[in-house]
């Protein structure tokens, strides 16, 4: 298992200076999630930007994730992107696209993983939820197909109020698809735990050939958003634990939103997480 931390709880910090820190902290992965700031790819100083990362994540000799399902990117009133489930088709070809931009801009950071959810959708467009699962299918395939040469895989993260917004969900559209095993998961424990999948060990260990990564954060009851690791109700170190005993190799990505203030200290606490589990 690889220790991982996403960026967007560094939000203070220039992206390329956290990459060197988080791997001299003993972090093997960085999560990285575009935002109008950084790493915009309407921004003129884009190209400039790609180079000095790719140029950060050589010189640290890390792994890295992009999250793309970045806020307030596409419209400035409107924190989420296209749905790739969208009744509207543009919609689904602009969320579809987006994905594929990425895929390009993963080849040139070194990326071998791509994380994004379904997005939402609109019962009212549709006869069946199998209908909805058909046309996501359709897209996915399409999505697929575009990366089966490119050397970067393509991981779902079910997210609560969307198209699929449980692991369970994803189990489901694998019906759908016409190579299942070509789309891989991100789970994402937040995510589990608002969907009532408990234990959540076991729901991963069951889809372990499909876990490409595991976004790891901490909450508290009655309390929303991220904690900092240790800090809530979520042990993370018996997830840590069960996923070592099931022989997941992957990422585990400590994600914690909202405490960008803290700076680094939020990381240091989590890498003792890893060694304790260990």
């Amino acid at each position: 298992m690889i220790p991982g931390y996403h960026t967007a709880g560094l939000l203070q910090h220039d992206v390329c200076d956290a990459v060197g820190e988080l791997a001299h902290l003993g972090y093997g992965c960085v999560a990285i999630r575009p935002h109008p700031g950084t790493l915009n790819p309407q921004s003129t100083g884009f190209g400039e930007q790609l180079l000095r990362l790719a140029d950060a994540i050589s010189r640290a000799d890390i792994q890295s994730v992009l999250d793309v399902d970045a806020l307030f990117m596409h419209d400035a009133m409107t924190p989420r992107g296209p749905s790739l489930v969208a009744v509207d088709d543009s919609q689904c070809n602009a969320a579809r696209e987006w994905i594929e931009q990425w895929v390009g801009i993963a080849n040139e950071l070194g990326s071998k993983l791509i994380t994004f959810s379904s997005g939402i959708g609109d019962r009212s467009g549709f006869e069946s939820d199998e209908q909805t699962l058909e046309r996501l299918a359709v897209i996915l395939n399409g999505l697929m197909e575009h990366t089966k040469d490119k050397q970067v895989r393509l991981a779902l993260r079910p997210r609560s109020g969307d198209a699929i917004a449980t692991v369970a969900q994803f189990e489901r559209l694998g019906q759908w698809l016409a190579e299942p095993e070509s789309l891989s998961l991100a789970a994402d424990i937040g995510e589990m735990l608002i969907g009532g999948e408990l234990p959540v060990s076991d729901r991963m260990a069951r889809n372990l050939d499909a876990l490409a990564c595991v976004y790891l954060c901490d909450r508290r009851a009655g309390i929303a958003g991220d904690q900092r690791i240790g800090q809530g109700d979520v042990a993370i170190g018996r997830i840590l634990r069960s996923l070592a005993v099931h022989g997941f190799q992957g990422p585990a990505i400590v994600r914690v939103e909202g405490h960008s203030e803290l700076g680094f200290t939020p990381a240091r606490e989590a890498i003792q997480i890893f060694e304790e589990a260990s």
